[in-house]
């Protein structure tokens, strides 16, 4: 059974390694995911928890604050021997608590061909969905999904 808490620093080198991971699995891999030193800034400036099995990182999920006072989930991944275990789901009811408690509007993206993920983000309150074309390059658009403060507590859910 994983556990669950908020990272550390002590953590950022295997939240990075993990990441690098996970990116292999994204339409376009050939791309460089987050690196150790944003991981380092994040572990210490944001909201980043784990899910650890003796005491290694088997999945994260990260949200930070924006200018405009809404918060940006950033990501999540779990290791890919790790998934259809609940872990994504565990840590989105972690971070969202934090975040309800805040009281502050989230968004993220996904991939629009990725219903999986926006069945999973829809059933946590991302109500809103705007289409973005381009988002990344010319052939890569993205579904921006909103979750207001206005929606359900995950105590509610």
């Amino acid at each position: 059974m994983p556990i669950y808490e908020k990272a550390s620093v002590s953590d950022f080198l295997a939240i990075a390694s993990l990441d690098r991971e996970a990116w292999k699995l994204n339409n376009n891999p050939e791309f460089i995911p987050d690196g150790e030193h944003v991981w380092r800034h994040w572990v210490d400036y944001a909201l980043v928890y784990t899910a650890k099995e003796a005491e290694k990182v088997i999945g994260v999920i990260l949200a930070f604050p924006c200018i405009n006072g809404t918060w940006c989930v950033h990501k999540v991944f779990v290791d890919d021997d790790k998934r259809g275990n609940g872990i994504g789901s565990k840590l989105f009811e972690v971070l969202l608590a934090e975040i309800d408690e805040l009281q502050v509007d989230c968004f993220l993206t996904v991939d629009p061909d990725n219903n999986s993920a926006i069945t999973l983000y829809e059933k946590w309150g991302f109500t809103e969905r705007t289409f973005i074309a381009g988002y990344y390059r010319s052939n890569e658009n993205r579904y921006e999904l909103t979750r207001y403060t206005t929606n359900k507590k995950i105590s509610d859910i």
